[in-house]
């Protein structure tokens, strides 16, 4: 076999294996980005913390909905994300779907970029079909916020 092949096919398979690794993420309790600054030895930093990312994505409602966008009987997710830190920032957000035993059937993100300090963006999103990957669309029975990253901008 020749060097590059035998790269190219390490490469690969490392990719595969993070891809799998990171797909794996499914029920793990909502996170955030925030992580108060720290000092040499170990102690917090004596600054003032912007509340946990965590708190500013909220779901408005969910459910079965006829929809100018996502089409008739829809599984649809109303959300509105506040900036409570003190600068503008970008934010990512998971949304989990869940059956009637709080399995997660799948996710899908939702967005907002630049959103001042104290402003508030609302939204709505559905999911795909490829989405739901442990069930069906028609099992979705609630849903959750799995994780939060806000970065300032």
């Amino acid at each position: 076999m020749h060097t590059h092949f035998k790269r190219a096919a390490a490469a690969a398979c490392g990719l595969i294996a993070a891809l799998a690794l990171t797909s794996c993420s499914g029920s793990a309790p909502a996170t955030t980005s925030d992580a108060a600054p720290r000092k040499a030895s170990g102690a917090p930093a004596a600054t003032k913390e912007a509340p946990a990312a965590s708190a500013d994505v909220r779901i408005v409602k969910s459910g079965v909905e006829d929809h100018p966008t996502w089409g008739p009987g829809a599984y649809v997710v109303h959300y509105e994300i506040t900036n409570h830190s003190t600068v503008a920032a970008g934010y990512f957000a998971q949304i989990e779907f869940l059956d009637a035993d709080k399995d997660v059937l799948g996710t899908t993100g939702i967005t907002a970029d630049k959103l001042g300090a104290g402003k508030t963006s609302t939204g709505d999103t559905a999911p795909l079909d490829v989405e739901i990957r442990n069930g069906k669309m028609t099992d979705i029975r609630s849903v959750r916020v799995s994780e939060v990253d806000r970065t300032a901008s």
